[in-house]
């Protein structure tokens, strides 16, 4: 099953271990999801590098899942990063 999320910016947890594989939740306001990896450095790479500017940022996005929500491919549609001067006067105005 496809699905499309608009406005993807989940909270993820910290890899824990699961049936020998390690597990990484991503909690949205659409739904929890689960990512799987065969190593706790695997998933530590995937939430300090693709996973990151989601976070941050967030974005729209296409999620390819199985049953039970696990994400078995994850494509970054548009990532919605302001420009710097966004940033800047965003940080004076408040």
């Amino acid at each position: 099953m496809e699905i499309v999320v608009d406005n993807f910016k989940p909270k993820i947890t910290r890899p824990f271990k699961r049936k020998n594989e390690y597990w990484v939740k991503l909690i949205d306001q659409s739904g929890e999801y689960v990512m799987k990896f065969k190593s706790p450095l695997e998933a530590e790479d995937a939430i300090y590098g693709m996973l990151d500017d989601l976070q941050v940022y967030g974005g729209k996005v296409k999620l390819k899942l199985k049953e039970g929500n696990v994400i078995e491919d994850i494509e970054v549609i548009e990532l919605y990063k302001p420009s710097a001067k966004e940033l800047l006067d965003e940080y004076f105005t408040d």
